[in-house]
């Protein structure tokens, strides 16, 4: 049996209406009734999540090769640098294309976290359910007799599309990876891409999607700091290389401050709770089966992602401390694997050459 494609179709349209209405109001669809439930079973979500992955991907790599790519061709080029050699002229153009490539990735990335760091306050904190955390977890339990879900499992089409987007969006990330310059924790990244859509798919096949909100939520405003200082970064070292009033540096280092601060505050200190909250406070409300244990297990290991990359952040910040600014000492070449810099989810450890 295949899938319902025009159905999905249909699906897709209706549900993204639900979701601009809800985020123009700014209810996050709360004035909506909450009578959707998930449509895994019957394919139907199955082809919505596959429609959403294909116009991120579509908005990914085609405003980053028709419109970022171009403009930061024009931005990064930079003093004109006398190179008198053939050889050394193709080197100069493919150093400045692979930071332009770099810098069009990093300005997608910043423009996705951004986009759903809103999209994430204005459907979250719009629910009355959004605090205290007990109000996560009660009614869990009960059960709409007619269709057998959980009464959680009910939500408005607007969070259903929301829900189904953060999935799309995170498997088009899991797969861009792989087209990118791979970085110094590819691993970490594709894991923790891979452990975000398990935990969205669970979380939303089987009602915990209250939680599974408050954890989007929570995930994404860090990253756009990080971006913007990334941005600022590339700029500095082509536009004002060696020039010691370096403003886009400056500006960078204060983004990378505002970074680890929102990174500690979000990801080290509200996450946990919420990893608590799921793993002890739910307890009071209902017995765990599989699906909720391994959504534990789950948080879990976003846990301890976010604790590696803590760590990492602290010694950047140490060198930071020590040395005035944060050297993104990322090699250009792939190939130059000693080379270490800022990453997507977590900064890499701006690492020194290597001698010989």
């Amino acid at each position: 049996m295949g899938l319902p494609w025009a159905a999905g179709f249909a699906e897709s349209a209706k549900l993204m209406e639900a979701f601009t209405t809800a985020i123009w109001r700014g209810d996050g669809g709360s004035s909506t009734p909450a009578s959707r439930t998930p449509k895994v079973a019957e394919g139907l979500d199955v082809v919505v999540f596959l429609v959403f992955t294909a116009a991120l991907v579509f908005i990914n790599w085609g405003v980053r090769l028709g419109f970022v790519q171009p403009l930061a061709y024009k931005i990064l080029r930079g003093p004109e640098t006398k190179v008198g050699t053939e050889s050394g002229k193709r080197a100069f153009e493919r150093k400045l294309r692979t930071k332009v490539e770099k810098f069009a990735q990093t300005t997608m990335e910043q423009l996705f976290y951004g986009a759903f760091t809103i999209f994430g306050f204005v459907m979250v904190l719009s629910q009355e359910w959004a605090w205290p955390s007990k109000h996560w977890w009660i009614g869990f339990d009960e059960t709409d007799k007619a269709s057998g879900f959980s009464k959680h499992a009910f939500m408005p089409e607007a969070v259903a599309a929301y829900y189904i987007m953060y999935a799309a969006r995170y498997f088009q990330g899991m797969v861009s990876v792989l087209l990118e310059h791979k970085r110094k924790d590819f691993w970490e990244m594709e894991l923790h891409h891979f452990v975000t859509c398990a935990l969205v798919t669970i979380s939303y096949m089987f009602g915990w999607n209250r939680v599974g909100m408050v954890v989007m939520l929570v995930l994404d405003p860090a990253d756009v700091p990080l971006h913007s200082a990334k941005m600022c970064k590339y700029i500095g070292e082509r536009r004002c290389p060696g020039k010691p009033n370096n403003w886009w540096q400056m500006g960078s280092d204060l983004l990378f401050v505002v970074f680890m601060v929102s990174f500690f505050v979000t990801r080290l200190g509200v996450y946990p709770y919420v990893c608590w909250s799921a793993h002890i406070e739910a307890t009071r409300y209902f017995p765990k089966g599989l699906p909720e244990w391994t959504s534990v297990i789950l948080l879990y290991i976003l846990l301890v992602l976010q604790v590696f990359w803590g760590w990492l952040i602290i010694r950047v910040l140490i060198k930071l401390i020590r040395d005035g600014h944060v050297e993104d000492n990322r090699s250009d070449d792939e190939d130059d694997g000693h080379m270490e810099g800022i990453d997507e989810n977590g900064p890499l450890i701006p690492g020194k050459e290597k001698s010989g």
